[in-house]
């Protein structure tokens, strides 16, 4: 039997059965001491129970409990340092019910777990001890029965307790009934560390093995960053690449490049079984490439063939910075199954060769910057030396002259006079056009509105150029009539019409050059028409690029910089420049300007 803590002691009786009651201590300190024993502790943190959430398992024991003592609450109660936590509480009123823990203040429990020995109270609130503990009027604790949940090493984790909120008489075959339970709960107490110990297990097998696979996978992808870093020879790092991929991404890989004209190629293959390359390199044709929507990005079209209809396949698109450069191609066969865990690799080996690829056409792009530079500056050294050479020569001829006669004047010194200061036009003009790619490179190119006649314009600069259409032999017409008026940049007009009027006479063969300026609704349109060498169909877009010329430097003048500087002014005042030509044929160059430009600031760099 287990009889009542007495009230008129501290210390337990012995009851029928000689089989004490807990003691009752009064110092709450001293009973924490005794619950913090590190050993007591730890025990009760590997059992991972604490602030776990409610668990069937020991709601029914509880439930059990409460059923068969009849009484109205029944608890599963694990004592940490300061609080006693419910694992499991039946019929424990809010907000505790909620909160599934109180301060040692409220605790019965602690004295089972401070004794290691079951308590049995009749009557709390005739205790001397007890009738003092909160739980008393807090939760209506009158009669309790706990008994202690010891470990296999001895250490009490905590209590199964039965409550009433009456005063009761326990019988012997109460106890002996709360006394099983316990063990039973006990019992699913170990039964869950036991699957937890095991579950911790698979997880440090998972997770070693995890961490195998992602050691093997940061390998793969510095062995492959290595091999892409080799720019020299570049089909040999992306067939190197393909076929380390293989086998830790899938069976088998296949790369395919776009090239700039649209035209697929299978650039490299790679299988686990070096006989299957040969269908892998016919497994399908090259993909086609699907166009970006609004705010997508570019995908890879067409199904990868394989010879097994189970097997699995992931293709990517290697996105570049402006364009697809291709697709790469995963494939496996069962039993093997390509998931999420390769997708993701697939992916990092997509971004590497697709870096690659992409570094590898921006080095190309600056070898041709280099080039182009050196071709620009040979070619600007060129165009300064000829008027410098023009212009020494004018001024010696003037020195000897004033040397000879201090007075000298008259036509030779007048003739001289103009072509120094044309030489000076003409370093004037080309020091401007250097200083207007400057200006759009960094988007300082402004322009200022006013009401402009178009033809006005054209008539003014067609006079300054009557010298140098004498001089080529070229007749030039203008056709055109009444005000063709327009909100435009009165100067950047004129240098418009400046470039494509000087191109004209400089191609023209001394043919002659038709200027017609009309409008129609709110368009003004000028076209510039000559007769001379021409323009291959090549080169008419190009020739609007910087430093861009659809003629050898060695028979024609110019920096190259002209009509990309005409096509800048004119994207600024929301115009636009088209040519039409054939070679030997002459050609036509067409602008178009709305007569109410609204002006683009920063112009877009071409």
């Amino acid at each position: 039997m287990y009889p009542e803590s007495t009230p008129e002691a501290v210390s337990p009786r012995d009851g029928p059965s000689g089989q004490p009651s807990a003691h009752v201590e009064h110092d709450l300190s001293e009973l924490r001491r005794i619950i913090t024993r590190q050993r007591r502790m730890d025990a009760l943190r590997r059992t991972a129970l604490l602030d776990s959430p409610a668990e069937e398992s020991f709601d029914r024991l509880s439930r059990l409990t409460a059923k068969v003592l009849h009484v109205p609450i029944s608890l599963v109660t694990l004592l940490d340092r300061d609080r006693q936590f419910f694992k499991s509480c039946v019929g424990l009123p809010a907000p505790w019910r909620d909160a599934r823990q109180t301060p040692l203040t409220w605790s019965f429990c602690v004295h089972v777990v401070a004794t290691g020995e079951p308590l049995v109270v009749e009557d709390a609130r005739q205790h001397p001890v007890l009738k003092e503990n909160l739980a008393v009027d807090g939760l209506g604790v009158v009669a309790y029965a706990g008994f202690p949940l010891k470990a296999s090493g001895g250490e009490v984790l905590g209590t199964l307790c039965a409550i009433d909120t009456k005063p009761r008489v326990w019988t012997e075959e109460d106890l002996s009934i709360l006394g099983d339970l316990a063990q039973s709960v006990m019992t699913e107490i170990e039964l869950r560390a036991t699957r937890e110990l095991e579950a911790h297990a698979r997880a440090t097998e998972a997770a070693r093995a995890e961490a195998e696979a992602s050691r093997q996978r940061f390998a793969l992808l510095a062995e492959l960053s290595g091999a892409l870093a080799e720019q020299t020879d570049l089909p040999r790092a992306l067939t190197l690449a393909v076929r380390l991929s293989v086998p830790l991404v899938a069976d088998g890989c296949i790369l395919d490049l776009i090239h700039e004209d649209g035209r697929a190629q299978r650039e490299a293959v790679a299988h686990m079984d070096p006989r299957e390359e040969q269908r892998l390199r016919d497994v399908s044709e090259p993909p086609g490439i699907v166009s970006p929507g609004p705010g997508g990005r570019p995908s890879v079209a067409g199904h990868v063939r394989l010879g097994d209809p189970n097997g699995s396949s992931i293709r990517l698109a290697l996105i570049g910075r402006d364009r697809v450069l291709g697709a790469i191609t995963f494939l496996s066969v069962p039993p093997r199954r390509l998931g999420s865990t390769e997708a993701e690799l697939a992916r990092d080996v997509a971004r590497r060769i697709a870096l690659a690829l992409d570094n590898a056409r921006l080095h190309q792009e600056l070898l041709a910057a280099i080039h182009t530079r050196d071709r620009f500056l040979s070619i600007a050294s060129h165009e300064l030396r000829t008027p410098l050479a023009t212009l020494k020569l004018q001024l010696q001829g003037l020195l000897r002259g004033t040397r000879e006669d201090p007075t000298c004047s008259g036509p030779r010194m007048t003739a001289r006079a103009d072509k120094i200061s044309r030489q000076v036009e003409r370093l004037g003009h080309l020091v401007e056009e250097l200083l207007d790619v400057a200006r759009v490179r960094e988007g300082r190119m402004r322009f200022h509105l006013e009401d402009v006649d178009l033809l006005e314009v054209v008539r003014e600069v067609a006079m300054r150029f009557q010298e140098e259409l004498a001089h080529g032999g070229s007749r030039l017409v203008l056709r055109g009539e009444g005000d063709i008026r327009g909100q435009w940049d009165r100067l950047r007009l004129e240098q418009v019409v400046t470039n494509l009027l000087s191109n004209a006479i400089k191609y023209g063969q001394g043919h002659p050059i038709l200027l017609t300026v009309s409008r129609d609704d709110g368009t003004a349109r000028l076209t510039v028409r000559d007769e001379g060498i021409g323009i291959a169909s090549g080169d008419q877009q190009r020739i609007f690029e910087r430093f861009e010329r659809a003629v050898s430097e060695q028979n024609y003048s110019g920096l190259g910089l002209g009509l990309w500087i005409v096509r800048e002014i004119l994207a600024g005042m929301s115009g636009t420049i088209s040519v039409d030509s054939q070679p030997g044929q002459g050609a036509t160059f067409t602008v178009e300007l709305p007569r109410q430009a609204v002006p683009r600031q920063q112009p877009v760099l071409h």
